[in-house]
């Protein structure tokens, strides 16, 4: 599979569109998401998958988490599920971190990027932004890909 193969393989959405279901549903919809691209990422020739116990875990962490906010909703504030839902969210975007990370390396490494490339996943966007960055990383190779001709 090839560079262009790859980036329209990888590309999944807008990125406003992601960030506006993902706060909507309180962060399920992002779990779907890293579950679809890292789905995707199986479909690539000699690139290691995530690992499923992250996935996994990731996908029940934005479950409980979004339980858990919408609980503290309805009790005082000193309650424990303020804490839990606090625990929950450093959980989910510590695990959305390592996953964002993972995916990361994965392309630098299968592009060949340098930090000077354009194709090269910056850590500290990756940090910051984690699945969105990766996200957007994705639509803007695939516009490059257009405004060259090579996209379809």
């Amino acid at each position: 599979m090839n560079r262009k193969e790859i980036i329209q393989l990888m590309k999944s959405q807008s990125t406003w569109r992601l960030y506006l279901l993902s706060a909507l549903s309180l962060g399920i919809y992002t779990a779907f998401y890293i579950q679809q691209q890292s789905q995707k990422l199986l479909q690539i020739p000699n690139m290691p998958p995530i690992s499923p116990l992250l996935i996994q875990g990731l996908f029940g962490c934005y479950m409980l988490s979004a339980i858990v906010t919408v609980a503290s909703f309805f009790v005082p504030p000193e309650h424990a599920f303020n804490i839990a839902s606090s625990l929950f969210s450093i959980a989910t975007s510590v695990l959305a971190i390592v996953w964002a990370f993972q995916m990361r390396s994965r392309f630098n490494q299968i592009f060949a990027s340098e930090s000077s490339s354009p194709d090269w996943f910056h850590g500290g966007w990756t940090f910051l932004f984690t699945v969105f960055y990766i996200n957007y990383k994705f639509n803007t190779l695939h516009q490059d890909l257009e405004e060259i001709g090579y996209a379809s």
